[in-house]
């Protein structure tokens, strides 16, 4: 059957939108936090203060790089994080959107600044790796520019720009958008709170079921 939907491919983000690990990056960050003596984050100052690249987020909280190596914070960081990467749950309705929108035969795919094989192994151990055309994360473990990564997912769709649709929970996921001149629509209950989204110029969602307003 012909797909008479508005867009014919989905651009997922992965942390922050479609599984919900807010509350894990802020236990995990606050070990560190309390190893410097630093201040440490409530998941609403975590909303407040994370950004990309995430060594400038790192920088907000009060480490300092030039006392010690951020690729060995990273690192450190991850570590942990790859021990209890499973514990998140998807978001309510998170499946039921998924499949909704791959039965109307839009095509979907995920681009994350989470690190490529550590991804497609989380997306399939979620079982939602059969929903998707492409699982695409960065070469490495510092979460920093997705646009390169979505540029190259971008030659892989034969679709015109109109008809595909960037979701995400961040502002850098609308910068995403921008550099490939497509539609975007963020979720404001992820990694960044609904004051900083609503800078974006695009529409915001509280939840994934209102998507479907969107697309079908």
């Amino acid at each position: 059957m012909k797909n008479q939907n508005k867009y014919k491919h989905i651009i997922w983000d992965w942390n922050g939108t479609l599984i919900n690990d807010a509350w894990l990056f802020v236990e995990l960050m606050n070990q560190e936090l309390e190893k410097r003596n630093l201040p440490l984050i409530s998941v609403s100052d975590y909303r407040a203060k994370f950004t990309f690249p995430v060594k400038k987020y790192y920088e907000n909280l009060g480490f300092n790089f030039e006392k010690e190596d951020f690729e060995k914070v990273g690192l450190a960081f991850i570590n942990k994080f790859k021990k209890r990467n499973k514990e998140p749950d998807l978001y309510e309705n998170t499946y039921e959107v998924l499949k909704k929108i791959h039965t109307l035969g839009i095509n979907q795919s995920i681009v994350s600044a989470q690190e490529n094989n550590l991804l497609n192994e989380t997306v399939r151990f979620y079982k939602l790796n059969n929903f998707f055309k492409n699982v695409a994360g960065i070469g490495h473990y510092y979460a920093d520019d997705k646009i390169s990564l979505a540029k190259n997912i971008r030659k892989k769709i034969s679709c015109d720009n109109e008809e595909i649709l960037v979701i995400g929970d961040s502002v850098h996921d609308y910068e995403v958008a921008k550099s490939l001149s497509v539609d975007c629509i963020l979720f404001s209950n992820g990694h960044y709170s609904k004051t900083r989204l609503l800078k974006c110029r695009c529409d915001i969602i509280d939840n994934h079921l209102e998507l479907l307003n969107y697309i079908s």
